[in-house]
């Protein structure tokens, strides 16, 4: 389910960072990295003016092969199988396509968090957006943000991705869409995860317009598919002697979510996402609480869909 892991690689602010974290997939099953880089023409057009020019895009492609080989070298000195591809076109649908093969199992993209947030709404329309909706593998996305015991928000130190899966929440509306996560977390190898949390919140509006009677059934419908849930997962992690909790909150989901991630500052967190194309777009960007939490969280989400 591990074997291969997509990396979609821009040469930001922190990929060297996210390329060090590879080492601590391994627990996972990880054994080969496939490196991938887009050149967008479009970007590097500056002006209205500008033309498009072949040999700048030549240029280009062999400033980043130069790069890659050097990455898959320090790679492979960690044992794994390394491959690198260069593609030209739009960045999320030569990445969306790269990921169709079967061999990939997850894709692994990298996100400065951003403290002083615009709110959710920058994060559509950017390329990270984009490639949530159209690649159909698991999707990590790793934010180079930490808490720091002083209270202080340090970026870019290594211990962000350390026995990343060591600490899983969780979160889940029990729908059938966010419980495609339970195979996905099924098929992690015994023993890598420690303490996993079921972290579920009551939207307070959806319980505000039930009648009593609807309220009440709702909430019974709510706590079968929880103890559903929990029953395959308890058995799982009581057998390998690690911890399960289930949490429940009332009020509005995204904020309830981020403020425990923040509270207790873990560093992982599992999302069932059922955003599938833009012509839904109403339901994915104001009826989904995955691209409000992507954007607000200073820590590392993975999305099951």
């Amino acid at each position: 389910m591990f074997n291969t892991v997509l990396y979609a690689i821009n040469f930001g602010d922190f990929y060297y960072e996210n390329i060090g974290c590879f080492a601590n997939y391994s627990n996972l099953g990880l054994k080969e990295i496939v490196l991938v880089n887009v050149v967008d023409p479009a970007l590097f057009q500056h002006s209205l003016y500008s033309v498009y020019k072949k040999e700048d895009e030549e240029k280009i492609r062999g400033l980043a092969e130069i790069k890659l080989k050097d990455i898959k070298k320090d790679l492979e000195k960690s044992g794994f199988g390394v491959r690198y591809v260069i593609r030209t076109g739009n960045i999320a649908d030569e990445i969306a396509d790269e990921a169709k093969n079967k061999n990939i199992d997850f894709v692994v993209l990298d996100k400065k968090a951003n403290i002083k947030s615009k709110g959710f709404l920058s994060f559509y329309g950017s390329p990270l957006y984009d490639i949530l909706i159209k690649a159909g593998k698991p999707i990590l996305i790793m934010k180079r943000v930490l808490f720091h015991p002083t209270g202080v928000i340090k970026t870019g130190e290594n211990a962000a991705c350390n026995d990343l899966f060591a600490d899983v929440v969780f979160a889940t509306d029990f729908s059938e869409f966010s419980l495609k996560v339970i195979p996905f977390i099924n098929k992690v190898p015994a023993g890598v995860i420690k303490m996993f949390t079921i972290l579920h919140v009551t939207d307070e509006k959806v319980a505000e317009n039930l009648k009593p009677q609807d309220l009440k059934n709702y909430e019974k419908n709510l706590a079968e598919k929880a103890e559903d849930a929990v029953r395959g997962l308890n058995y799982r992690f009581t057998k390998e002697k690690s911890n399960l909790e289930v949490i429940v909150r009332k009020g509005v989901p995204c904020k309830e979510i981020t403020d425990f991630m923040v509270g207790t500052r873990k560093k992982l967190l599992i999302l069932g996402h059922k955003g599938k194309d833009k012509e839904k777009l109403a339901e994915i960007l104001f009826g989904s609480t995955a691209e409000r939490v992507i954007n607000a969280l200073p820590c590392s989400i993975l999305i099951v869909k």
